[in-house]
């Protein structure tokens, strides 16, 4: 199925996700991975992306026969053959994870075969922090990479004083650069930016993706451990619930230009005039006992523009998103 889907792969959505996601029923193909609380659950991704490269016939098949045979003579040949792919072909290490999965991986012990890429991790840190390394116990690469494997619980594998801090630093002269070209091309049109972004249509900020003491990001695919708001509520200030005609556990309608949904409201005094907030973690299509599935509160990518974003860092104004509210239809 892959590989027929791989003759045009601009047509094709594939997710990779523990469970049955909102983005998952969106997708072609939807290939389970096991939960992050799961061993080695940093790396276990790597098991699906050389399924990927195996289905798609896209693996480096010299490479790989030339590290598989040196594999077989022990870890120190393997550095070897390795560091010399390496400097033939710099694009060894971008596929350097899926290459030391595929050749190292299989002889490491049962489970473990993910943590292959640890083992680079392990070279850099001997080769640029040794002493540091030796300070934290291990003696070279090899003996870190084999603590690595032996402790599922984190391990210190450098141990730094004080007089090493500005070697982390990586500009030359390990100086931190303060000018930062494109903000200082910000800093200069601050003049004549605008400073308020909502208008007649759309007059109230809102916060969408308040933090709460019952919110969590969405890994979390139940909503039974939420002792309070459970629904998810709308939080308006007294001024404009007067306003809006609005009241504590009625419904209201949100709309912004991406989009329009429904949540109870919430009076909150801690809300200043002209702006509201709804909670992070909620909007998920969660499963019922009867086998179906069933959505609480607003999915706020349904309300929030990708086009609404940070100019830099291309993070989207979650927390500034121009909205209208009033009292949802009857």
């Amino acid at each position: 199925m892959l590989k027929d889907i791989a003759k045009d792969p601009s047509r094709t959505m594939i997710v990779i996700d523990p469970v049955r996601t909102e983005t998952a029923d969106l997708a072609d193909i939807h290939l389970q991975v096991k939960p992050g609380t799961d061993a080695w659950c940093l790396v276990g991704l790597l098991g699906i992306y050389a399924r990927l490269v195996r289905e798609l016939d896209a693996g480096p098949r010299g490479r790989l026969t030339l590290l598989h045979a040196a594999v077989r003579l022990g870890r120190t040949p393997y550095k070897l053959a390795f560091a010399a792919l390496a400097a033939v072909d710099k694009s060894t290490f971008a596929m350097a994870p899926h290459l030391l999965y595929e050749t190292l991986g299989p002889t490491l012990p049962a489970g473990a075969r993910s943590a292959a890429a640890l083992w680079a991790l392990a070279q850099r840190i001997a080769k640029e922090y040794p002493a540091a390394m030796r300070r934290a116990g291990p003696r070279s690469a090899d003996a870190l990479f084999e603590a690595m494997l032996e402790s599922r619980s984190g391990i210190t594998f450098t141990e730094d004083e004080y007089t090493d801090a500005w070697k982390y630093v990586p500009h030359p002269g390990h100086r931190i650069p303060l000018p930062v070209p494109e903000l200082l091309g910000l800093l200069a049109d601050l003049d004549t930016t605008p400073a308020v972004h909502t208008t007649d249509d759309f007059p109230i900020v809102l916060a969408a993706g308040q933090r709460r003491a019952f919110t969590a990001n969405t890994i979390f695919r139940d909503n039974t451990w939420r002792k309070r708001d459970p629904q998810g509520t709308l939080r308006v200030s007294p001024h404009d619930a007067q306003q809006l005609g609005l009241s504590d556990g009625a419904l209201a309608q949100v709309a912004t230009s991406r989009g329009t949904a429904q949540a109870v409201v919430e009076i909150d005094d801690r809300l200043q005039p002209g702006h509201a907030a709804l909670p992070n973690g909620f909007g998920l299509d969660l499963p019922t006992e009867d086998g179906g599935t069933e959505r609480t509160g607003v999915a706020l990518n349904s309300l929030t523009d990708l086009t609404w974003r940070d100019p830099i860092a291309g993070t989207p104004w979650h927390k500034h998103v121009p909205a209208r509210i009033q009292p949802a239809p009857a």
